[in-house]
């Protein structure tokens, strides 16, 4: 045993260390939001509530085929024209049981419509309930006018033409997008 090992056993380095970290934080300036009045804009690839638009939806259930836990439910029939002949598929049913969503995002990167008929970047989080099974519980009117729902400010709903990728209005849009809005 050498002096060197003698000296670090007598003397906790490490713990020094990791004491400069900790005083580190000490004198910084606290982080602390009261949080009724003030809230916290979350990061962009945040992923809150669900965003759904019917309108949009092509029903390929391949948002339901995605879900690990299949908590997306879908139910469809096919339309015939009777003048065409043409074939259409009308959503029945479209539930989500957002209480035991994982917020994986994987239903939202399965969905090959653009802009997407469902998403979670919506910047909200405050969807609290007294009751799980009915307040969690979303369909597909629920979903776009998010009844029970508390938006963050200045968050759209879906219902009122939210925008997968922007939710706050806040991004320049492109010269097309605005040159085609213009007219």
């Amino acid at each position: 045993m050498g002096f060197m090992d003698f000296l670090n056993k007598l003397v906790p380095i490490e713990l020094f260390r990791g004491m400069a970290v900790t005083g580190g934080y000490f004198f910084r300036h606290k982080e602390t939001v009261q949080y009724p009045e003030k809230r916290v804009e979350p990061m962009d690839r945040f992923r809150g509530m669900f965003g759904y638009d019917l309108d949009r939806c092509i029903d390929c259930s391949l948002c339901a085929k995605a879900c690990p836990i299949d908590i997306i439910y879908i139910r469809d029939h096919v339309d015939v024209n009777p003048e065409t002949k043409k074939k259409k598929k009308v959503i029945d049913r479209y539930d989500i049981d957002v209480k035991r969503c994982m917020f994986c995002g994987l239903c939202e990167l399965a969905c090959p419509t653009e802009p997407r008929s469902i998403w979670l970047t919506t910047k909200t989080y405050e969807a609290s309930t007294y009751e799980r099974n009915d307040g969690l519980y979303f369909d597909k009117e629920r979903l776009s006018d998010w009844r029970g729902v508390k938006a963050f400010p200045g968050v759209k709903t879906p219902a009122a033409g939210q925008d997968p990728a922007d939710p706050l209005g806040k991004k320049p849009k492109p010269p097309a997008a605005a040159a085609a809005t213009e007219e």
